[in-house]
This record gives C-alpha cells, sequence and structure tokens, in this order.
C-alpha cells in the first residue's frame, strides 16, 4: 500500500488528477486481479476520460470503463482505443461520452454475444441518444431487451408473444433479408442492422414497422425506428 500511495500521488499529479481521485479509478481494477502496469494503464485512462467528462467521477467511469473492457474482452493494447471512440463520437453528436458509456454499461455483454461489434453498438447509442434524447439508462435497457430477445431465439425459445426464430427468420426472408446463415445459425446481427439500415428509405412505413417489430418485439421497437430513421447519423 505504501509503494501504491507513492506511485499514485506521482500519476495523479502528471494526469491533473488527485491521489483519491486516482484510488478510486484503480480500486475496481485491483479487485478484479489485474497487475500493477495493468491497473497504472487502466487508471490512466479513466482518469483521462473522467476529466473530460461534466458527470462522471473517476470511480463511475471506471465502472462504465470496466463494462466495456470485459465484455468484448480487450487487450491492453487496445484499452484507449475504446475510449477514444466513445469519446469522439460524444463530441461529434448531440450526446456524451458518459451517456454512451453508461448506455454501453447495460448492454455491452449481450450486444457482444450476438455478434454487434463495439463501434456499431457505441454508433447506435450516439445515434438514438442524440435524436430521442431519451437517458442512457433507457436506452441501454430498451436496446439489452432487444438483443435479449434475439439471444434467447437464438436458444430455441420464444418471446412473450410466443414467437420463435424461424416466424422471425420467415419474415425477414419475406422482405429480403437473412438473419439466419446457411447452417441455420444466427448471423452477427451487427451485420444484419446494418443491411437493414442501408435500404431503410426504400421501404415504405407498413414495411419498416413490421421489420422493426420482427427484430425487436412489439415493445422495443420503436428504439430501433429511431435508429434506421436517422441512418445517416450513424453512417
Amino acid at each position: 500500500m505504501s509503494r501504491f500511495a507513492i506511485n499514485a500521488n506521482k500519476a495523479a499529479k502528471q494526469l491533473s488528477s488527485s491521489t483519491l481521485d486516482y484510488t478510486k479509478a484503480s480500486l475496481i481494477y485491483y479487485q478484479q486481479g489485474d497487475n500493477d502496469s495493468t491497473v497504472a494503464k487502466k487508471a490512466a485512462i479513466t482518469i483521462k476520460a473522467a476529466n473530460a467528462s461534466t458527470e462522471s467521477d473517476a470511480k463511475e467511469m471506471s465502472e462504465y470503463l470496466t463494462a466495456v473492457w470485459n465484455s468484448y474482452k480487450v487487450g491492453s493494447e487496445s484499452l484507449e482505443s475504446f475510449a477514444d471512440v466513445m469519446a469522439a463520437l460524444g463530441a461529434k453528436t448531440a450526446t456524451s461520452m458518459e451517456e454512451i458509456a453508461a448506455a454501453m454499461e447495460k448492454v455491452a455483454s449481450v450486444g457482444n454475444s450476438v455478434g454487434v461489434e463495439f463501434t456499431q453498438l457505441s454508433s447506435i447509442f450516439a445515434t438514438v441518444s442524440s435524436v430521442t434524447r431519451q437517458s442512457a439508462e433507457s436506452i441501454g435497457t430498451a436496446y439489452k431487451t432487444i438483443f435479449a430477445r434475439i439471444a434467447d431465439l437464438k436458444l430455441g425459445k420464444t418471446d412473450e408473444d410466443g414467437i420463435g426464430l424461424g416466424a422471425v427468420s420467415s419474415q425477414l426472408d419475406a422482405m429480403g433479408f437473412k438473419i439466419l446463415d446457411e447452417n441455420q445459425n444466427l448471423r452477427d446481427m451487427g451485420t444484419v442492422i446494418e443491411e437493414i439500415g442501408t435500404k431503410w428509405q426504400t421501404m415504405n412505413k407498413a414495411s419498416q414497422t413490421a421489420l422493426a417489430q420482427a427484430i425487436a418485439g412489439k415493445r422495443q421497437y420503436t428504439q430501433l425506428v429511431a435508429l434506421f430513421d436517422n441512418w445517416d447519423k450513424y453512417q
């Protein structure tokens, strides 16, 4: 602890932060079993992100980043680039890094499990947040529900309306979109979403609604509509 205190004080000064904030940023990473060098790297990235934030402190930011890094199994060489993507999207849209990161915390794990890449998922949140201005928690929870529904269908379950993967696949096939590959395995949802987004404006309103409901279910489909209606922002 003595050694850590000395190093934390030096690092905090270099990052224009307090030793206490640096310690808070480091704590969660030590609790996960990271070694000293990994903790120092993650803590530095966390402090930089928190310093650029108007809403999140070091402890809260460390929780956001941990959810992202762990869900996407980020190697040490890529840690900073993931934070950079969220910061860049926050700066370029009518949202913020904190909002994107808070939404990511809700859904990163299940999003990765159904094949939505980090840049795709963070861009989805930046788009929907900047358009709807709903809270990060509500957007993150909505997409968690959407992707969890897809994950359940993948496992052979049905949704609350008794709809299974076969029915969803047939409906999408009729509209010209494939949710299953030639081996009847679920394709990466990030790819499927991008294929739909590029053709969205060529469809009539009824088809758009039916398509969004087929993927997201009847309760959450408006979140997909908000994304597809603003596809240029996503791109």
